[in-house]
C-alpha cells in the first residue's frame, strides 16, 4: 500500500491523472493505442519464438498499426462510455456482486465486442470477415471467458476513469 501511494504522487502519475480529469477520451485513446503497440510486440516477438525457422525477428509494423488503429478509434471510446453506463445500470437495478458484473459482462457486451474486432481485424488484413468470424468467435470468447472474468473482478472495484487504463494492462497479457 505504501509503494501505490508513493507512486501515485510521482510527477507522470500525477500528470497522467490531471490528463484524465481534463482530457478523459483522448488521454484513454493515446495511452490504449500505445498499450496497444507494446503488446503487439510483445505478442509477435513470442509468435517468433514458437515458430521452427531460423529468420531472425522483424516487427509487423503494419500489423501493429492497425491494432492500434482499432484501440484508438473503437476500443477506448467503446470502454470510456461503457462503464458510466454499466454504473448508471448497477445502480438502477441494485446490482452491486462484482460477480453478477462480470457475468453480465461477459455474457452480453463480449461477444459483440469481439464479434466487431474480428470484423475490423479481417477487413484491415483484406479477409473475409464471416469466415473469419465464423472460425475464431468461439474460442476467442472461451477465452475472453477464462481471463477477462478473473481481470474484471478487479475492473469492477476500480474508480471508473482508470478502468480502461487497467483493462489496457491487462491486455498486453490477453494479447
Amino acid at each position: 500500500m505504501m509503494v501505490l501511494r508513493a507512486l501515485q504522487r510521482t510527477a507522470p502519475v500525477r500528470a497522467y491523472a490531471r490528463s484524465l480529469q481534463t482530457h478523459p477520451l483522448p488521454t484513454k485513446c493515446a495511452t490504449s493505442g500505445a498499450l496497444m503497440v507494446v503488446s503487439d510486440v510483445m505478442r509477435q516477438k513470442l509468435e517468433k519464438r514458437d515458430a521452427d525457422d531460423a529468420e531472425p525477428f522483424r516487427w509487423d509494423a503494419a500489423r501493429s498499426s492497425r491494432l492500434a488503429l482499432w484501440a484508438v478509434a473503437f476500443h477506448a471510446p467503446y470502454l470510456h462510455w461503457l462503464h458510466p453506463w454499466y454504473e448508471r445500470i448497477w445502480l438502477r437495478y441494485r446490482i452491486r456482486s462484482t460477480v453478477v458484473k462480470v457475468a453480465l459482462d461477459q455474457a452480453f457486451m463480449a461477444p459483440p465486442f469481439l464479434f466487431c474486432f474480428l470484423t475490423y481485424s479481417a477487413l484491415a488484413e483484406g479477409s473475409d470477415p464471416i469466415l473469419r468470424v465464423r472460425a475464431q468467435l468461439p474460442a476467442l470468447w472461451a477465452d475472453s471467458v477464462l481471463f477477462w472474468s478473473l481481470a474484471h473482478c478487479v475492473t469492477f472495484n476500480l474508480p471508473v476513469p482508470v478502468r480502461v487504463l487497467w483493462q489496457d494492462f491487462a491486455r498486453i497479457y490477453f494479447g
